[in-house]
């Protein structure tokens, strides 16, 4: 869950522009959005994307680096111009393509169930903005270094990475204690395998195409995406609400053709999963697919198991390496849940196919694009968690405490009850509408 500030924060902007010489009045202006819950359970952080093009059309001197969101428990906009006292959400602003032109803005807002809300984009002069909008903490992050062989991104609650060599298998970093650790993880000479309270890498790969990675079946075998003639990275955001990475693939060698591919992981704060997204071109008949990696003595967990939407593939049980560069085997003590979520859900009576590395599922690409859900669940989460009691850096020494699993998820019945909770909100997202017609000066 997001922790949101509450302020006042339209009487801030009203007295800050109204203590101003008369100019002044028009430095902030306001658009009008209003965001709804379509289901019966409540959403503790909604993830909500604005298109920047959508609301130059009734806003054209709308500046995306100058902006502050805030909403209120209003439904209508007659409550909502009734009520001053408004909940700041931490925002971005994310340019996608790399043009130098942000594209969309991104930031999460609670939703009980069936619940509206009506939320403010305030935007105008950027000193203005800059005094009246908080520090946003960060919660996500993006980082490549070759300390551990590739791409990493992470919440404050899961950190994964991806070998960019031939392997191309997605991993997983487990965390005892909520928080950001790639720079840690990514330090020279810290040993990441080892037992820490922030956590650790406590999975392998094997032979197996990773977790919720992408590759492809030919002749009824998995091809990973390893023959390509170039492979490059990118970081396309990497703020607190959102991180975004992404891997680009030119002259994959599969199924005797040549395909360009493209791999965009989306992660949010507070979440303990990612987005993977691919496009792809020339890939027309090539059978993509995604998956876990098999080992024995899992519990597998199925669609009909969560009573899902999307098509799943999920795990349960020991699959938790044991500490060490060089270890392979599962610790008998501690469980690990993994899920991939196709989405949208698949239409196809394709079967998965059965393989002795993978649980595999095809993959559709729908005008060259896919998409699908990776998340984790570890049961030590949150057994190093800290709790800091005091409001100040002076007052912080001696006043913090570890706190023992409270969040984490410890039954297979638990993972399944996130398992059903996240169907809905990927199947079923929150329904977000412009109200505003222009913008109006605030």
């Amino acid at each position: 869950m997001i922790e949101t500030i509450e302020r006042l924060v339209l009487t801030t902007i009203i007295l800050a522009v109204s203590s101003s010489v008369a100019p002044a009045t028009s430095r902030i202006k306001v658009i009008k959005l209003s965001i709804t819950n379509p289901t019966a359970n409540a959403r503790s952080a909604e993830n909500v994307v604005v298109n920047v093009a959508e609301l130059r059309r009734i806003a054209p001197d709308f500046k995306p680096a100058a902006v502050i969101v805030t909403t209120s428990d209003a439904a209508t906009i007659e409550e909502d111009t009734r009520t001053l006292q408004t909940t700041e959400l931490p925002s971005q602003a994310d340019d996608l393509d790399g043009d130098l032109k942000v594209d969309e803005l991104a930031f999460q807002i609670s939703l009980k169930p069936k619940q509206t809300r009506i939320v403010t984009i305030a935007y105008g002069d950027p000193a203005t903005i800059a005094r009246l909008r908080s520090s946003y903490p960060k919660r996500t992050h993006a980082r490549f270094t070759i300390r551990y062989e590739g791409m990493g991104w992470e919440s404050d609650i899961t950190a994964w990475r991806l070998y960019f060599d031939k392997r191309n298998a997605i991993d997983l970093y487990g965390k005892r204690r909520p928080g950001l650790y790639l720079e840690l993880f990514g330090a020279p000479e810290y040993d990441y395998h080892e037992e820490s309270p922030f956590g650790r890498d406590i999975y392998k790969i094997g032979n197996a195409l990773g977790i919720g990675s992408v590759g492809a079946l030919v002749d009824g075998k998995v091809v990973k995406v390893a023959e390509v003639g170039d492979r490059s990275w990118r970081i396309v955001a990497d703020g607190p609400v959102r991180s975004i990475a992404e891997l680009i693939y030119k002259g994959w060698k599969v199924g005797g053709r040549s395909v360009d591919l493209t791999s965009r992981m989306t992660i949010w704060a507070g979440e303990r999963g990612f987005e993977h997204r691919v496009s792809a071109t020339n890939a027309d008949g090539l059978l993509l697919v995604t998956g876990l990696p098999r080992k024995p003595g899992l519990s597998e967990i199925t669609k009909a198991d969560v009573g899902a939407s999307s098509q799943i593939v999920g795990t349960w049980g020991h699959q938790v390496l044991m500490t060490g560069a060089t270890a392979t085997e599962s610790l008998p003590d501690q469980n690990l849940g993994l899920m991939v979520f196709l989405l949208p859900p698949s239409s196809s009576a394709t079967q998965s196919p059965a393989d002795p590395d993978n649980y595999l599922a095809p993959v559709q690409l729908n005008s060259g694009v896919a998409r699908w859900y990776v998340a984790a669940a570890w049961d030590q989460e949150n057994s190093e968690s800290m709790l800091t009691t005091a409001n100040s850096a002076k007052k912080k020494n001696n006043n913090t405490t570890l706190v023992f699993p409270s969040r984490a998820l410890t039954r297979r019945e638990e993972f399944i009850d996130y398992a059903r909770q996240m169907d809905g909100s990927l199947t079923q997202p929150a329904k977000v509408t412009l109200l505003s017609t222009s913008a109006a000066p605030q």
